[in-house]
C-alpha cells in the first residue's frame, strides 16, 4: 500500500472519575436562621421522622393479607392489593418530603452549621424526648 491514510486522533480532556460528582463551589457563610425558621425547620425534621419511623413497620403491614385467614383467595387477593396501594402511597410521600425544596435547605443548613460549629451539636436520644412521634405537640 503506497496510500498512506492518516488516522486523525483526537485529544481531549479526560473523562471525570466521577460523572455525577459536581465539582465543589466554596459555600456561601451560614445564614442566621430566626427563631420561626427553625420551628418550621424542627417540624419538617419531626415530620421525616415520623413518616421515616412508620415505613420500618411497612413490610409487615404489607404482608398481613397474605398471614391473616379469609374466606376466599379473591378476598386474600383484593386485601394484599390494598396493603400494596397503601405501602406505596407511604413511600411516595416520604419521598416528596425528602426531596422537596424545603427539606432540602434546611439539610443544608444543617450542614453548614456543623461545618463551621461541630462542638456545638449534642447528641440526642428519642429518651429524651418521649413525645417525639406524636404529631402537633
Amino acid at each position: 500500500m503506497s496510500d498512506k491514510q492518516s488516522i486523525g486522533v483526537k485529544l481531549s480532556t479526560p473523562a471525570p472519575l466521577y460523572p455525577n460528582h459536581q465539582q465543589q463551589t466554596p459555600e456561601p457563610p451560614l445564614e442566621i436562621w430566626n427563631e420561626e425558621q427553625l420551628e418550621m425547620a424542627m417540624k419538617t425534621l419531626k415530620e421525616m421522622h415520623i413518616q421515616l419511623r412508620n415505613l420500618r413497620t411497612s413490610i409487615p403491614r404489607l404482608l398481613a393479607p397474605l398471614t391473616a385467614q379469609h374466606q376466599t383467595p379473591q378476598i386474600i387477593l383484593e386485601e394484599f392489593t390494598k396493603s400494596i396501594k397503601t405501602a406505596n402511597e407511604e413511600i411516595q410521600v416520604f419521598e416528596r418530603l425528602m426531596v422537596a425544596e424545603e427539606s432540602c435547605r434546611i439539610f443544608n443548613q444543617a450542614r453548614k452549621s456543623r461545618a463551621e460549629n461541630p462542638e456545638a451539636i449534642k447528641p440526642w436520644s428519642v429518651t429524651e424526648s418521649p413525645d417525639w412521634l406524636i404529631r402537633n405537640l
